[in-house]
């Protein structure tokens, strides 16, 4: 199924991760509670396992549910791109309700880099959709042991557009709140006692796209993250020496890279968005977001320092093309 769609008609698609305990199915739970949510189809990786129940009216034969108010809820199948054109081919012919946003619940062991990457390397059948903000938990009993041991725990914590502080109600918040900012000093972060944020929080556009009040990267470990704002206006040639550049030399490290560039030649900023070795097609947008009137990169990378990164992206954006 191909479709190619104006920007203003994609689905947003929000990614929940988090690693094993630190209350995804919990905070999903209540959020798909709230109106906000009431449009909303859900996929998780772990279908069987979620505890869900108290809020289902329906379950049909295929393992798709209806929620009690509207939403839907299906198991992840064979893999992600056959899950959401099916859902968007059950919506055509009528079989399930209308949704307008998609949410994907990560296995507690999940790397989001491979399901990030799910939306670059198939843009003809996804053009429906719109890979927006990563929404990290992040609970505040064993949190820190999580991410000091766990590989994948440190990933989900430096892609977080949004990181949700769980199990507050169980233990202080306030050194894993503060760990979290060391670690991803772009994120947005909130609490959610008890499972319950505010929708809102979790559906507003990542602050990556907005450039709203950025901070400097920062990081811990080997992942770090760097915002390079002072970038001269490139040619199209040289967006693509850049990307290609980046891509060739440092792309295994290369965690996620988004930004606005001033282009010789478009009609408004040019966004890039890519991760590792995989980019999307840059997109013109009709104007600056967020009152920001200059180019800016966000990159994150693991195994080097934020200097290290720092000079990648100068030297990317410095080279002739």
């Amino acid at each position: 199924m191909t479709v190619i769609v104006p920007d203003a008609d994609r689905l947003p698609v929000i990614v929940v991760t988090g690693f094993l305990g630190s209350g995804k199915t919990t905070l999903l739970r209540h959020l798909l509670q709230a109106p906000e949510f009431a449009d909303t189809a859900v996929i998780i990786n772990e279908f069987g396992q979620t505890g869900l129940d108290h809020v289902l009216v329906e379950t049909s034969e295929d393992s798709i549910l209806l929620l009690e108010n509207g939403c839907l809820c299906c198991g992840l199948r064979s893999d992600l791109v056959s899950t959401l054109l099916d859902l968007l081919q059950r919506r055509e012919r009528g079989e399930v309700p209308a949704f307008r946003r998609v949410v994907i619940e990560t296995s507690g062991l999940a790397d989001p880099v491979p399901l990030l990457q799910t939306f670059i390397t198939d843009p003809l059948r996804l053009s429906l959709f719109d890979p927006g903000g990563v929404v990290t938990c992040l609970d505040a009993v064993n949190g820190s042991l999580s991410i000091d041991r766990h590989r994948n725990a440190g990933r989900q914590l430096a892609l977080a557009d949004t990181i949700v502080i769980t199990k507050g109600d169980l233990a202080s918040s306030s050194d894993v709140m503060d760990q979290a900012r060391r670690r991803n000093g772009r994120a947005r972060i909130v609490e959610a006692p008890m499972g319950r944020a505010d929708p809102r929080d979790v559906l507003r556009r990542p602050l990556a796209m907005d450039f709203d009040d950025m901070p400097c990267g920062n990081g811990h470990g080997s992942i770090v993250s760097v915002t390079l704002e002072d970038i001269r206006p490139l040619t199209w040639l040289e967006v693509e020496g850049a990307v290609g550049s980046l891509v060739a030399r440092h792309g295994e490290r290369l965690l996620r890279l988004k930004g606005l560039l001033d282009v010789d030649g478009a009609a408004g900023p040019v966004a890039i968005d890519g991760v590792q070795h995989l980019f999307h097609r840059p997109r013109v947008l009709e104007t600056w977001p967020g009152g920001v009137a200059a180019p800016v990169l966000v990159a994150i990378a693991e195994g080097t320092t934020r200097q290290e990164l720092e000079n990648w992206l100068r030297t990317a954006c410095s080279s002739p093309a």
